[in-house]
C-alpha cells in the first residue's frame, strides 16, 4: 500500500515505526487511495509471518474493465510442523549440503493441501483466479490444464491482458487471471498446485510437491487430464507483461547499484547484503530519524551503515540495478511504491552451476509495474520509479530467512517533503516510548552524526 503520508501505518519494524509490544495494540488505519486489486496483510517481525500471521487484503473495483462472471480466490501458504525459532536454529547450524528437515507442506485457502476443495466451473462463463502467494520461503505454479488463462494483474496493478497456461509466484507475488470455461459440461478437470524452489535439490516426496483439486463441470463427467508437462507449458513472466494504463517507460537520472552478497562469518550462518553490510535495526526508526534531523536528514550517515539507507531527492527518477551472482533466487519488494520491471538478464554462470541460465529481456514501452519481482540466481533485474513524493520504502527480499539474516535495504525519499507533510500520531509516540525506545535524533539516537552506542554494523 502507498500510505501517502501515513508511513507510519506501514508496519515495518524500526523503519517506519515501532513494532507493538507484548499486550499493547496498534491500530492501522489504511487509506487505500485509488489502489485496487490482490494485496495480503502479514507481520513483519521475526518469523511471524511464516508461523502464520499472514491473510489475503483484496481491494475490489467498483467495475472491473475486461468483465468476469464470477471470483475465485486461492491463497496458497508454505506450511511447517516446526516454529520459526526451531527452523532457524537448524538453519543456522546446517553444513553444506545438508538437507533440513522442515521441508513444508502447502495450505490452499487456510486448509492442508492434500485436502484441496473442488471448484466449479459453468460453460461458458468468465472466471476471475486470484492467485496470492503467502510464502515465506519457496515458491508455487498454479494451472490448470486444459485452460487458457489471461493474465489481467500483477501485485495489485492491472495489466493488458496476456495470455498463459499457468502462473509462476514467489513470495509475495500476486496475480489475477481471466479463464474461460469451455462450453462443453462433458468433461471435469484438474487445478494444480506446485511447490518448489532452488535453494535445495529436488527431493522425491519433498520438493517438489504437487497438489490437485476437481474443476467440476458436471459431477457425473469423467475427469480429463491433458498430459503436457511443466516444462511444456508457458507461464507468466513479468518481464513480458504490458500495464493495463500504458504508462510509458520512466526515464532515469540517477542510477543505484545493489548487488547481493552472501558470507558466513566463521560460525555456519549465512548473512546476506545489498552492497557493503548485514541489516541490522536501528535503534531509531528510521521515518523518525528523517523527521527530526533537519537538512541532515539528506546525509546518509544519519541512518547509520547497518540500516542501507539510500537518500533520494524529490523529482530524480532512479534506476536501481540489482545483481545477483549467486547460486538462490530471491524476490525483491519494495514497500510504499510499485516499480516497473525494465530489464532482466544473465550475470555470471548458470549452467556450471547447474542452475537454469537467464535470458536477456528487455520490457516494451510499456513496462509492468510490480511490488516484487522475482531476481533468478546469477542474474539480474533493472527496476525504476519516479520519486514523486516523500516515503520511506524498505527494500527486502521476500523470503524470510534471507530478510532475516541481512537483505534488507532503506530508500529515504524526499525527506524534505516528510517534514513537511507527517505529523506522527500520539500513539505511534506512545508505542515506542512504552517499550523505552527513544522517537528523535540519529539512528544511535544522538545528534549529528554522533553514532555512540549504536550497535556495530557487520561487514560481508
Amino acid at each position: 500500500m502507498y500510505q501517502i503520508n501515513t508511513d507510519y501505518y506501514d508496519g515495518a519494524p524500526m523503519v517506519t515505526g515501532c513494532s507493538i509490544a507484548p499486550g499493547a495494540s496498534f491500530t492501522y488505519v489504511i487509506n487505500t487511495g485509488q489502489q485496487v486489486g490482490s494485496f495480503w496483510i502479514h507481520g513483519h517481525y521475526y518469523g511471524h509471518l511464516e508461523d502464520g500471521l499472514r491473510a489475503p487484503f483484496i481491494i475490489h473495483e467498483k467495475q472491473h474493465p475486461i468483465g468476469y462472471d464470477e471470483e475465485i480466490l486461492f491463497y496458497l501458504e508454505d506450511w511447517a510442523q516446526q516454529t520459526f525459532e526451531d527452523r532457524m536454529a537448524e538453519y543456522d547450524q546446517k553444513t553444506p549440503g545438508h538437507l533440513p528437515s522442515f521441508y513444508p507442506t502447502v495450505l490452499i485457502n487456510g486448509i492442508d493441501g492434500n485436502l484441496t476443495r473442488p471448484i466449479t466451473f459453468v460453460p461458458g462463463k468468465k472466471y476471475r483466479i486470484r492467485v496470492i502467494s503467502m510464502s515465506a520461503s519457496f515458491w508455487f505454479r498454479f494451472s490448470i490444464p486444459g485452460h487458457k488463462m489471461q493474465v489481467i494483474e500483477a501485485d495489485g496493478i492491472a495489466a493488458k491482458p496476456l495470455e498463459v497456461d499457468g502462473l509462476d509466484l514467489g513470495p509475495g507475488q500476486r496475480r489475477s487471471a481471466i479463464v474461460t470455461a469451455h462450453n462443453s459440461h462433458a468433461f471435469n478437470y484438474l487445478y494444480n498446485v506446485t511447490l518448489y524452489a532452488n535453494f535445495a535439490n529436488p527431493f522425491p516426496g519433498l520438493l517438489p510437491r504437487h497438489y490437485s483439486g476437481s474443476v467440476i463441470y458436471n459431477s457425473a463427467a469423467p475427469t480429463k487430464v491433458p498430459t503436457i508437462s511443466q516444462g511444456q507449458m508457458v507461464w507468466c513472466n513479468a518481464i513480458d507483461m504490458q500495464v493495463q494504463d500504458q504508462s510509458p517507460l520512466y526515464p532515469v537520472t540517477r542510477q543505484i547499484v545493489w548487488t547481493i552478497k552472501e558470507r558466513s562469518l566463521g560460525h555456519g550462518i549465512p548473512y546476506y547484503t545489498f552492497n557493503d553490510f548485514a541489516y541490522n535495526q536501528t535503534k531509531v526508526p528510521t521515518l523518525f530519524t528523517a523527521l527530526t534531523m533537519g537538512k541532515l536528514a539528506f546525509n546518509s550517515s544519519v541512518y547509520g551503515p547497518q540500516s542501507q539507507t539510500f537518500v533520494v531527492k524529490y523529482g530524480e527518477s532512479i534506476e536501481i540495478l540489482i545483481n545477483n551472482p549467486g547460486t538462490k533466487d530471491h524476490t525483491i519488494h519494495l514497500h510504499m511504491m510499485d516499480y516497473q520491471l525494465v530489464e532482466v538478464g544473465p550475470l555470471g554462470n548458470a549452467e556450471a552451476n547447474n542452475k537454469p541460465p537467464v535470458k536477456l529481456q528487455k520490457s516494451g514501452p510499456y513496462p509492468m509495474r510490480l511490488d516484487s519481482a522475482t531476481l533468478r540466481a546469477f542474474s539480474y533485474i533493472k527496476i525504476r520509479f519516479p520519486v514523486n513524493r516523500g516515503f520511506i520504502a524498505l527494500a527486502h527480499c521476500h523470503l524470510e530467512t534471507h530478510m532475516e539474516h541481512g537483505l534488507r535495504a532503506t530508500i529515504v525519499a524526499a525527506p524534505d517533503l516528510l517534514q513537511k507533510h507527517i505529523r506522527l500520531p500520539q500513539e505511534a509516540i506512545d508505542l515506542c516510548k512504552l517499550q523505552g525506545i527513544s522517537v528523535s535524533g540519529n539512528a544511535a539516537g544522538n545528534q549529528r552524526f554522533d553514532l555512540d552506542g549504536l550497535p556495530p554494523a557487520i561487514p560481508i
